[in-house]
């Protein structure tokens, strides 16, 4: 299993890509729908402010001991998410509206996210299980797997944010 501070880099690192990749982005372009996707720049964005929000409550909630290993579940996470070339829909409860968003406000929603839960990763038993959130076909996850899932679905759509600002650039 990695080390502590090896997770915290990693996040580290994933969330200034993150920014980078909005950073890219110009007010106008922000909010504009892309022939990428169905989302703008800023639906993604959000997305990523859904799917983060209340991550380090369920990293700090209910837990018990973890059956096999606490990485169990990391190699199949980072392949679905890191596999580019497929598609998927988003739950429900983490799917953006369809609306305007402030560039500045949603990367301090997610600059707080990613340090909320670097800030606490070195206070974790990482091989315990969450019990407080089921992750959607994945089951319950440890703690070490529920980090890697933010990880590799911040790099998933970091990815998906350049090449929309690739897009927008030719």
């Amino acid at each position: 299993m990695e080390s502590k501070a090896t997770v915290v880099e990693t996040l580290s690192d994933t969330f200034s890509e993150l920014e980078k990749a909005i950073l890219r982005f110009k007010n106008g372009t922000f909010n504009g729908k892309s022939v990428y996707g169905n989302w703008s720049p800023a639906m993604v964005t959000q997305h990523l402010v859904l799917a983060g929000t209340g991550i380090d409550q369920v990293l700090l909630g209910n837990t018990k001991p973890t059956e096999g290993k606490a990485d169990g579940k990391v190699a199949q996470i980072k392949g679905i998410f890191l596999d580019f070339g497929s598609k998927f829909t988003s739950p429900e409860f983490i799917e953006p509206a369809d609306q305007k968003y402030v560039l500045e406000e949603q990367l301090e929603q997610l600059n707080s996210i990613g340090k909320s839960i670097a800030n606490i990763i070195p206070e974790l038993d990482l091989s315990l299980t969450c019990t407080d959130f089921e992750m959607p076909f994945l089951g319950y996850l440890t703690r070490l797997e529920l980090i890697s899932f933010i990880v590799f679905h911040t790099q998933r759509h970091t990815h998906q944010l350049n090449e929309m600002a690739n897009q927008n650039l030719s």
